[in-house]
């Protein structure tokens, strides 16, 4: 640590010599009268000579010197004055557009840089040794910026590719970030930046913790481009990923060199599909930025999303072939939207309780008890060109109350299963089916819109005593038919049918607690429709497994459902049970206790939504997520990867094989890759594409769940990598007002070129102030800080005033 040092001379008198003003003069006159007594007595001495008296009075008068230096104790002061080390980066722009030539006398930007900080050498150099100041020069502009490896050097051309601000800011940001001293941050450049990785202002706004960001620019506002081009240099989706049927906003970066001021065509495809046409103005030569609102697919997956201005809107673009922009875009499954209408119960909200825990779903529930007229919060819910559901539920709830809502909610409810594919459960109730004559309140669907597409007849009944339906001593059986084992009620994995036969086996001497309490009365199945379970009050088990014909033959039926239009259309269910809660019981009395129950009960509900909503392959899910849907050749791709339970959590020791297939390459020819873990965010593989064009990855996942089930999984991500190329020169105009948002953004100020020399100066006239060291005194007349030296002149002082006796009894004058 380079540092100064002062020299200065101090005294601390002891009492009362220190008292100001008559002190230090009274000690003058005391030292005085005691030499002037000394000469006396040994001149009148009759042993005396010359040379005795001069040696006795020498020793007399050291040991009285020796005597006021300790009343005086005088010390010479050594002050040092640290100079603490400290950083001051320098970034300099070197892409392209520096080598325009708009400086003075038609130089180019570059050379002006460069110009200037050979007149800035001195002061800097002054900074580096009379300040210890570090200066950090670094080449700010390419996406690939290392502070390691990106060190400015005044031979270096200026031909970076882009001008990635916000890449430089965040790079050198991670290194300086725990720097005690920073003096100040300094960007130099013309502020064309067309980075695209991140966002330079909010990068900048992270040095406001560091130090002061100050921009100096070079170049001419007003410089013309050389040719005209319309080009989409960035866009994004957000949120990425997006829930399936959720809102989402594409954000655009558009620029439009010589067509300032233009309103253009954007159109927003999926998969090759046009989904959105707007027209959008064009207000600046770069970085117009927009956002068009679309709504997510309705099937999850990878998608094509390509956003392009039609090249007819841009007669006179030099370039069209960047008049487009194609990433990917993963659509989830997580977000499934649920709407449920009900009456109080303890059933639905168990079973409400289950769905709202699980992170795939997004759930809403509206409890009506009677007919009243709906709140504005209620019909907001209803208002289904905003709100798009993929499962309603309806509860213990009759045409009445939904028609209190909307007198035309039943019709639009089936409109939603039609013609959007919405799944619809059917509840048990009864309020439901067929209603009760005899409560106005409560009379169900029949003549309703709903009606129709029911699964099953609200006319036509099976030959079922009602008393077995209105009985309350009665304990029914839930018993699944094969087609109900394949996913419906499907539990356990492989071992579905042994678990719900375990379920409703009767113990021995014990009353059926797991089993329902009540059912509600179903009609015959229409015609295509399918029985997924029936119910059975008989003591005896019923195994699980019928066939569709057994079924036909067993009602009372309990769970029957249907599906309209072809492979994606709407799904309808009509359930009979009531008390599912029941089956949570089961397993508690079982030595030792388990929570078997819960699982069928929780598995139930997940499974009758996810079938609904078409998403019945949802267990065992894994996954892979670029960082990056569209990135530069060369460029920096991060994959995250993971496998999910059926509950929609994390895999336990999840095993990966993950295979990335370049553009053109076959999957045996997929460069295998291996996973690393990082602490935040999980399992990631890296990855740099070398050349433009799609690439594929392609995972292989296996783990366990907290249970210890068996988990696999496959999944597929895409994402697309694109030459770099320079649009540097079509952007000829030096941007400012860029560089001025940066400098406010990061808390510091925006300069020219030109004031360079003068705001180093400033900063060397402001050097950082720190707490100076205590000064050190030689000698240390402090007790506790001597070091020995007052035992030694303790030790002085006794020798002298010995010797002057000893000389005295040796020449006989005492």
């Amino acid at each position: 640590m380079a540092s100064t040092t002062d020299y200065f001379l101090s005294t601390r008198p002891a009492y009362p010599w220190s008292e100001y003003p008559v002190g230090l003069p009274a000690l003058g006159l005391v030292a005085a009268v005691l030499v002037g007594v000394t000469v006396w007595t040994y001149l009148k001495h009759p042993s005396a000579t010359r040379r005795r008296v001069f040696i006795i009075l020498s020793l007399r008068i050291a040991a009285l010197i020796v005597a006021l230096l300790t009343a005086l104790r005088p010390s010479v002061g050594i002050q040092e004055d640290p100079k603490v080390p400290s950083v001051l980066p320098i970034g300099i722009d070197l892409s392209e557009s520096m080598t325009i030539k708009d400086e003075f006398n038609s130089q180019t930007r570059i050379a002006a840089v460069r110009k200037i900080l050979e007149k800035c050498e001195p002061t800097l150099e002054e900074l580096r040794t009379e300040q210890n100041v570090n200066v950090v020069f670094y080449a700010l502009g390419k996406t690939d910026f290392n502070e390691a490896t990106s060190a400015y050097d005044a031979n270096l051309p200026a031909d970076s590719k882009r001008s990635d601000y916000g890449v430089y800011l965040s790079r050198t940001f991670e290194k300086w970030q725990t720097e005690r001293f920073v003096r100040a941050h300094l960007v130099i450049g013309d502020g064309a930046d067309n980075g695209t990785t991140y966002a330079a202002q909010t990068e900048a706004a992270r040095w406001r913790a560091i130090a002061p960001l100050h921009t100096f620019a070079v170049g001419s506002k007003t410089t013309p481009p050389n040719a005209k081009d319309v080009a989409v240099v960035a866009v994004a989706a957000d949120p990425s990923p997006v829930p399936i049927k959720n809102d989402l906003v594409i954000k655009l970066v558009v620029n439009a060199f010589g067509f300032a001021g233009a309103t253009v065509p954007i159109v927003v495809k999926f998969d090759g599909v046009d989904v959105v046409r707007e027209n959008h103005a064009l207000a600046k030569d770069a970085n117009n930025e927009i956002e068009i609102k679309v709504k997510a697919p309705d099937k999850p997956g990878e998608v094509r999303l390509k956003v392009e201005i039609p090249i007819e809107s841009v007669p006179g673009d030099a370039n069209p072939a960047n008049n487009s922009v194609e990433t990917y875009l993963t659509v989830t499954k997580e977000g499934l939207r649920i709407l449920m209408v009900d009456r109080h119960s303890f059933e639905m909200t168990m079973a409400s309780d289950v769905l709202r825990a699980d992170k795939r779903f997004d759930f809403v529930r509206v409890l009506r008890e009677g007919a009243d007229p709906a709140t504005p919060g209620e019909r907001e819910l209803f208002d289904f060109d905003n709100r798009a559901y993929d499962v309603i539920i309806l509860g213990n709830v009759s045409q009445a109350q939904l028609k209190a809502i909307d007198p035309k909610l039943p019709e639009k409810i089936r409109d939603q299963v039609l013609k959007r594919n919405v799944g619809l459960l059917f509840g048990a109730g009864d309020a439901s089916y067929a209603g009760d004559p005899n409560r106005p309140l409560d009379n169900g669907w029949k003549g309703s819109a709903l009606e129709a597409i029911l699964p099953v007849s609200l006319t036509n009944f099976p030959a079922v005593p009602d008393s077995v339906y209105k009985a309350d001593d009665k304990r029914f059986q839930c018993v699944p038919t094969i087609d109900g084992l394949r996913f419906l009620m499907k539990v356990n994995g492989e071992l579905s049918k042994e678990a719900w036969d375990k379920l409703n086996a009767q113990a021995p001497n014990l009353p059926p607690f797991s089993r329902l309490n009540a059912i509600t009365k179903l009609g015959v199945p229409k015609p295509g429709a399918t029985i997924y379970a029936v119910a059975s009050d008989g003591r005896d088990l019923v195994p699980a497994g019928l066939t569709q014909p057994q079924a036909q033959g067993k009602p009372p039926y309990l769970l029957v459902g249907t599906q309209f239009g072809d492979a994606n259309g709407g799904r309808v269910l009509a359930w009979g049970g009531m008390n599912t809660r029941l089956w949570r019981s089961f397993g508690r009395r079982a030595t030792p206790p388990n929570r078997e129950g819960f699982e069928i009960h929780a598995q139930f509900w997940r499974r009758l939504v996810l079938y609904l909503a078409h998403q019945e392959e949802d267990e065992g899910a894994a996954f892979a997520r670029p960082e990056f849907r569209r990135l530069p050749v060369n460029g920096k791709q991060s994959v995250k990867l993971g496998l999910r339970t059926t509950g929609g959590g994390d895999a336990i020791d999840p095993k990966f094989d993950i295979r990335i297939l370049a553009p053109g390459q076959k999957p045996e020819e997929g460069q295998s890759v291996k996973e690393r873990v990082d602490p935040k965010d999980g399992y990631k593989f890296d990855y740099e594409p070398k050349l433009p064009g799609e690439y594929t990855v392609m995972l292989k996942a296996e783990g366990k769940d907290a249970a210890g089930k068996e988990l696999k999984g496959e999944a597929t991500a895409r994402f697309i990598s694109y030459p770099d190329t320079s649009d540097e020169l079509l952007r000829a105009a030096a941007d400012h007002d860029y560089l001025e948002k940066l400098s406010k953004a990061g808390g510091g100020k925006a300069y020219r070129l030109d004031d360079l020399p003068g705001f180093l100066k400033e900063l060397k006239g402001q050097p950082i102030v720190t707490v100076k060291p205590k000064p050190r005194f030689v000698p240390d007349w402090r007790r506790n800080h001597s070091h020995g030296f007052l035992p030694g002149w303790l030790v002085t002082f006794v020798l002298i005033l010995g010797a002057e006796w000893a000389l005295r009894r040796l020449w006989g004058m005492v």
